[in-house]
Parts: structure tokens; sequence; C-alpha cells
């Protein structure tokens, strides 16, 4: 986009709330969405891609999630700015305007037009009639495959005034656009003074008896675009999914797929650990340099020359292989084996560059909390790769592949493997596990409640949580408790409750056992973070805040609605959770993994309800 209609956007947020096909708005009011990954490191001056030496300056590392993905590299977001061979380069991420559909603001005209090719797209347009501003349309239609394109005026109109009304020949106005109602906003078709048709009821949208999604559009006969905007055309290929009108300002126009990873040191058997602190000492521009290198041989001479001849290649060459060796066995099938391999670190502990665990002695905390809590890890230092990989519309699913989702950011699939943008933040933690012998015992009375078999019938309905396999009490337990943490950690550490985030270690599998979370923060400056969540986490500071988030989950001040209200059908989206609501247990998106979904305060502490809670006794 031109540098008038520039928008500042936080790299985080490309990865989260603005990245490949979401819309925001510029300084001057104008809607643009963002562009595929293709043109994004291209000079704003030549329309070049950057040279290779440049790009390298934004690549991270993190192997596991780079063969979880299937990608050679990640790429932290350009800045706007970069220095190439001494001359300031802008490097801007490219959007469009979306939507192109534009409405006169002239109450009297309200004539509908899209602007001509060629038309200075970062500015107001005006309207060809009367010269009023004009104003981009707030209707669109999008579909679960992630397609997105004006609302289909000609043919709303044309199905219900029988009429053959074409951009080349009519000319449509709205009436009514002051309304906050859609059915009194009509569209007519000026030209063939056709009879205006109402809006009413574009954006329902409802399963059929066969499961199968129906909207108003497709009742009306009208199929999806197969519009992709943002990739720069219209796809010639068919798409056989159910449009559906929304707002572009809507919640459910954009859901971006993300993952994370906790980056762990290698450690490999017979390595030479001086050559891996060499290895982890280079900057992440020499190290995907190594790392991107062909062979073995190449990998060898770049690593010699960056480090002066210190080592001899025959050492490096052990090095490597054994490296390469230890990768592959870090390949996972599942995302519990995936977490399976950050928890041993938390339990055992390390001390590397990326990964700083001490575990703690129980018999240093109160005995009460030693019932409960089996471990206690204090992580004074990790590295967290936070990464984007697709996005959905409509609703969050998880129906397609990794290779499905990122095809949706590139224009020239063949890219796949190259890169995704990620970020990378250095932060610290608290690990807890809960002891699995009382937690067993205490879910097989909690599964029993009828709350729970309801809560675990609407989850098989919303494929958006089927990462987390099969709901189990201790799986809602450790997810409450830790929202309840987090919101007593804020007064007691120092960070907000934005700063703060879960990583839950949950599965109740023979072979990948776990009852854990991690509470984590990457707010923290380059070298590590504040300190805070590791004074909080040592013997003797850990027991009261610990004590004082049981005790809240006591009661709510929303009580008794919101317990009655979560128990008796659900509360919050879709109904999926029980005993918790804005003033007890949610918490700003970022920080929750499961959508602040699958809560419940009772699980704590269920003194007011007749369940059970882990922590009642004390």
């Amino acid at each position: 986009m031109g540098n008038k209609s520039k928008v500042k956007t936080r790299k985080g947020q490309l990865i989260h709330t603005f990245g490949t096909g979401a819309m925001q708005i510029n300084k001057d009011g104008v809607s643009m969405i963002t562009c595929g990954l293709d043109h994004w490191f291209e000079s704003d001056n030549t329309q070049y891609a950057l040279d290779d030496s440049t790009i390298k300056k934004f690549e991270l590392t993190d192997e596991r999630l780079q063969k979880k993905l299937d990608v050679t590299a990640f790429r932290v977001p350009p800045d706007f700015n970069i220095l190439e061979d001494g001359k300031l380069n802008r490097v801007p991420i490219p959007a469009k305007r979306f939507p192109l559909w534009h409405i006169c603001s002239n109450t009297k005209c309200q004539a509908l037009s899209v602007p001509y090719e060629g038309a200075n797209c970062e500015k107001k347009l005006f309207c060809d009639k009367c010269k009023a501003p004009t104003f981009q349309s707030r209707f669109i239609s999008l579909c679960s495959d992630g397609h997105i394109s004006d609302f289909p005026w000609f043919e709303w109109l044309n199905q219900h005034t029988g009429g053959d009304c074409s951009a080349d020949t009519c000319q449509l106005k709205l009436e009514g656009t002051g309304s906050s109602s859609v059915s009194n906003i009509r569209v007519k078709c000026e030209t063939c003074k056709s009879k205006s048709v109402s809006l009413k009821g574009i954006f329902q949208s409802e399963t059929n008896d066969k499961g199968q999604l129906e909207s108003t559009l497709s009742k009306a006969g009208i199929k999806c675009t197969c519009s992709s905007p943002w990739l720069g055309d219209s796809s010639e290929a068919k798409c056989t999914k159910v449009p559906v009108a929304a707002l572009r300002q809507s919640t459910n126009v954009y859901f971006s797929k993300t993952d994370s990873s906790i980056h762990i040191p290698f450690q490999g058997n017979g390595v030479n650990k001086d050559v891996n602190d060499s290895f982890e000492d280079l900057t992440e521009q020499q190290k995907s340099r190594v790392n991107g290198a062909g062979d073995l041989a190449m990998k060898v001479q770049l690593m010699g020359a960056i480090l002066n001849g210190k080592y001899s290649d025959a050492n490096l060459k052990s090095y490597f292989d054994l490296r390469e060796k230890g990768i592959e066995e870090l390949e996972c099938e599942t995302e519990e084996e995936y977490r399976s391999q950050e928890r041993k670190y938390f339990l055992e502990g390390v001390d590397e560059k990326t990964l700083a665990v001490r575990p703690q002695k129980k018999s240093d905390y109160e005995d009460w909390l030693s019932e409960y809590i089996s471990n206690i890890s204090l992580v004074r230092k990790l590295t967290v790769t936070q990464t984007m990989y697709g996005f959905d519309r409509i609703s969050p699913g998880t129906n397609k592949s990794y290779d499905d989702y990122k095809k949706m950011l590139w224009k020239e699939h063949s890219n796949i493997g190259t890169w995704l943008p990620a970020v990378q933040s250095h932060g610290e933690g608290i690990y807890l596990e809960f002891d699995a012998k009382r937690i067993q015992e205490w879910s097989e009375q909690y599964s029993k409640s009828t709350a729970f078999i309801n809560l675990m019938r609407k989850k098989e309905e919303h494929g958006y949580l089927d990462k987390f396999e099969d709901l189990t009490p201790e799986f809602i337990l450790i997810h409450s408790f830790s929202h309840l943490l987090i919101n007593q950690l804020i007064y007691e550490s120092g960070y907000s409750s934005a700063a703060l985030r879960e990583r839950l270690y949950v599965s109740s599998k023979d072979n990948h056992k776990m009852y854990g979370l991690l509470i984590y923060t990457a707010s923290g400056d380059s070298e590590g973070s504040l300190g805070g969540l590791v004074r909080v986490g040592q013997p003797g500071n850990l027991e009261p805040i610990i004590a004082k988030a049981i005790s809240n989950a006591s009661w709510c001040s929303s009580d008794p609605i919101c317990f009655e209200t979560g128990h008796h059908g659900g509360q919050g989206p879709n109904g999926l959770n029980l005993a918790a609501c804005h003033n007890c247990l949610l918490l700003p998106e970022t920080s929750c993994e499961v959508f602040n979904s699958l809560l419940d305060r009772m699980t704590i502490n269920g003194t007011i309800s007749k369940l059970n809670g882990y922590f009642d006794e004390v």
C-alpha cells in the first residue's frame, strides 16, 4: 500500500489479528485487506524482492516447530524502513482496498458504485453523479473455505425482482442507509426503475436436517464467487461452500490459525557442549545461514568461517551429524507428544541460553500444597516462537491440513514450504504439575455430574476445539485453575493480565499422562524478563497466592446467576463454559489457549454447589 495510506501495525498483531486476509482501517478511514506472503519482502521503490542477505536478518529458527509445520524458516514481519547497502529502503507489507463497492454519502443520492481500475485507492473517493464523498459498503459475503467478496448486489436484486440487471448496463442505489436495522435498508436499480428490495435476513444461516449449512444467500440460489482479493485475483475454480453475508467488521470474518512452541535446547548424546554453546551464541541471521546450507560439508565450511577455525572440521562434522539425528528424534505425530517433550525439561531442569529451569523441592513448600501439587519448577528463561499458518472464516475449524491452510497465504502454492511469519519472545514462567493419583480420584466423581456430561456433548459439536482431544474433568480443572492463578498473579507479579499466558500440559493417555500447566510471560525485554514470576513462585510466596486464588473460586460477584446459568445450560460463546464469566474467570483472548471456553470454577472450589472441588479440603 502506498505511503499516504499506511497503517501502523505491531508485528505481533500481524500474527494474530491483522495477518494475511484480514482487514483493518487506515488513517483516512479506508478499509484495507492484508495481502499474501508472496510480496511481503519487496522494496517499495523497485517492487523486487530484497536480497537474500537482508532477508536473512529477519529469519528465526525453531527446528521442532519448523518440522511440525513443514517449513524451511520463520521470518519476523519486515520493518517499514530497512537499511540495504547503506540506502534506506521502504518495505511495507502490501494491502489492497476492500470492499470495492462504495455508497454515496449524499442521502438524496446513495448511488452504489465500484471505483474504476487505476483510481487512486489510497484516498477518499467521490460519487460520479453528485460529487459527494463515498464510503465503502459495510456488507460483504464470505465462505468457510476462506473466500471473501463484496455483497452480491445484482444477484440479490435480480433474485427478488426477476430482472436481469448487470454492472455493465445498470446503476444501483440504496435507500435508508442511515437506519440501524438491516431490514430498513433497500437496494433498487435506477436504470430499470425496479422495485426496491430489502436486505432483511441477509445475515441468517443455519444447519439443515442433513447437518449442512444453509444461508439466506444460498437459499436465493447465490453461489460463492471463489474470490481471494488478498492474493490479487478471483480464482477460476468453483467453490461449493455456502456463501454467508456479514458486516465487514464482524468477529466471524477472520480467525487466525496460530501455533506456538517453547524452544528446547539441543542436548544430544556425546555432543560437544562447547560447539553447541558456540552455535547457540550465533545471531539468528548466522544460525539461519548455517541451517539453510544445502549439505553437511557446506554447513561445516560456513560454521568454520564464522568461528574463524575455532574447531576442527571433524569436530564440526560430528556435531552436525548428531544434531541432525537428535532433531529427527524430536519429530512428533501428536500435540501431546510435542508438549510432552517440553514437560520433560520442566521436570528434570536445564540451564541453557534459551531455556533455564530449576525444579523446586516439594518439602520447601507448605505441606497442604504438596498434597495437591506434585511438582513446581521455576523457569528463569524461556524462548517462545509464535507463528501464523492460515486462517478461518465464519467459524474456527480444524478440518484442514497444515498445507491446505498454508495455501491460503500464498498465490504461488509452490512456496508454501519456504517460510511463515512468526515472532519470538523471551520470558519467564512457573510450571505446576498436579498430583496424578489425587486428580484421577477427584475426576471419577466430577465426571458423573450432569453439567460435565452436557459440556462434553457441546464440545463435540464445535470442531475448533478438536485440538484438545477428548474433554476430561482434569482438563477443565487445570484450565480453570490456570485462569484463577493468572488473575491473582497480576496483583503480585507486576505484570498485566494481557502479559501473562497459559500453556496446558494435560493428557490422560497412558503413554503421555500429564497434568501440568505453565504460566509464562513473553513481555519482558530481549534478555529475559522482569523476574516477577520466578520471585512469586518461590517457597513462602507461592502458597498464599494459590490459597487466595482457591478462595476466589468459591464466589463470583455475579453469583448466584453465574453458577446457576453455567450449571443449568452453560454460558459464554456456544454455552461452552459452566461457572465462568467476565467477573471471575475470563482472561484477555491472547492469554488463553482455548478461546476462553471449557471453564468451571466449581472444579476448584465447589462449596456453593453439590459438586466436589479438587481443593475443597483446603
